[in-house]
């Protein structure tokens, strides 16, 4: 976004369903939540219009060709959970594909294996789902600001008190490696164990879509979020924000192309990104300013001599924060090609530095870098905002000044995670526009806020 002038206002409008009949709403954002959101409004029969600063829709779900194949930057792994998504690829006919198989890499032997998960085999997994049916029993439900507050202590911490130490042998591997953080930090439990449950692995589900595994869209994630911008009426790309004003009466955002008005505002886009261009009340500046996210990157290039075929958590980078800047994994997807999609954290110069060290020390040589892109991926609360009700008071921004917020915030970046929050936002908030009901009945509100609105 660029910076406009933003005007400071007080809040203007209660919190309180929008009335009957089919409204007007600007989306800006087109990454999955903001496309999810789209797609739900119009078909409750409301007018969208979506803006996107990219030249392309997708967000961190976007893919780039690379000699013919699709490789994805950002999210593209669904497990047996992965329900809404499965509908959305039912719906849309997109075809999927098993996923590769995961291995963890022993950096110093250069020697892979399977994933332990003595957590499943102990009894810390009983004590684990007495815990979570006493203190967290929403954990799976869409949303985070339900269960914050049990899980607000750091990980590691909240692992050691409750005896649950295998569980960070068994998933810290794979959660440092996604971009979530490392253990030894102070990232709060509420994010690791929302991982755990997405994983699928500890509870059971049903087959997705003919897959007894993970799976995922053929031909490159970004092209499920293609089909769903075509189906819109109104997207628009390369376009920049200067600013946005919200009335008693409507909501305008002035962009390059002229302004849009609407009658209400839907955010996909992290709150301290959009505050500059916001005429934001001192409760947003607030809870922006609290907000963190990880330096996380994907570098895509080629280079062989790497084990192959594989999904690879890199051991030794992802043990501990201090290997930042180092290769926490790497995704080998396809036979025969020597290219391949690098993970890691840290600074931009650093990264570049150590992946051709990293790269050698498996075996390997970085022969040509073909892309660099740099995320402020999972956006988050620290654990003494959570304690205090950070998230209660996002929720309870919802529909407050006509706006409304979807994506990895409020309900945690993965994929389905931000589908089913926006999905259960809009069925929720917006009264279809002939007066049916849009809320279904399998979706419960998220917050003790959202409960009682």
């Amino acid at each position: 976004m660029t910076s406009g002038h933003a005007v400071h206002r007080p809040a203007l409008l209660p919190d309180e369903l929008p009335g009957p009949g089919p409204r007007s709403v600007v989306v800006i954002g087109a990454g999955p939540g903001g496309l999810t959101a789209a797609r739900e409004l119009e078909r409750a029969g409301h007018r969208v219009t979506v803006l996107e600063e990219l030249d392309d829709v997708a967000g961190k779900c976007r893919s780039v060709h690379v000699d013919g194949l699709a490789y994805d930057l950002g999210g593209h792994i669904c497990t047996n959970r992965y329900e809404r998504v499965a509908e959305l690829v039912t719906e849309l006919g997109v075809k999927t594909e098993r996923t590769t198989r995961y291995r963890v890499l022993n950096v110093a032997e250069r020697t892979a294996s399977r994933q332990t998960m003595p957590f499943l085999r102990d009894e810390a997994f009983a004590r684990y789902r007495a815990l979570r049916e006493r203190e967290f029993p929403r954990i799976a439900e869409p949303g985070l600001a339900h269960s914050a507050k049990a899980l607000a202590a750091p990980v590691a911490q909240w692992l050691a008190e409750h005896g649950l130490r295998s569980m960070a042998e068994s998933f810290g591997t794979g959660f440092t490696a996604a971009g979530y953080g490392h253990l030894d930090d102070d990232v709060p439990a509420l994010y690791f164990v929302k991982y755990a449950e997405m994983t699928g692995l500890l509870s059971d589900g049903p087959e997705l879509l003919g897959h007894s595994g993970t799976f995922t869209v053929a031909g490159g994630f970004a092209t499920l979020w293609s089909r769903v911008a075509e189906e819109l009426e109104d997207v628009r790309c390369g376009v920049r924000v200067g600013s946005v004003e919200r009335h008693a009466d409507g909501v305008r955002v002035h962009t390059d192309g002229g302004p849009v008005d609407a009658d209400d505002l839907v955010l996909a886009v992290p709150l301290d990104r959009i505050l500059p261009v916001l005429d934001a009340t001192d409760e947003e500046r607030d809870l922006a300013a609290r907000m963190r996210s990880n330096a996380y990157h994907t570098t895509l290039a080629t280079a062989p001599g790497l084990p192959e075929d594989a999904f690879y958590f890199l051991d030794r980078h992802t043990a501990t924060r201090e290997a930042a800047g180092h290769c926490v994994s790497y995704h080998h997807r396809y036979p025969g090609s020597d290219v391949r999609t690098f993970y890691s954290y840290g600074r931009p110069e650093d990264v570049a530095a150590l992946l051709p060290d990293d790269v050698a020390e498996l075996g390997g040589r970085l022969e040509r870098v073909h892309l660099r892109r740099r995320w402020a991926f999972m956006p988050h609360f620290g654990g003494d905002d959570l304690a205090a009700g950070a998230l209660d008071r996002l929720a309870a921004l919802q529909g407050r000044m006509r706006t409304y917020h979807v994506g990895g915030l409020p309900a945690f970046e993965l994929v389905e995670c931000v589908v089913a929050h926006a999905q259960d936002l809009v069925r929720r908030r917006f009264p279809a526009a002939d007066g049916t009901p849009t809320r279904r009945e399998d979706t419960p509100a998220t917050t003790e806020e959202e409960r009682t609105a």
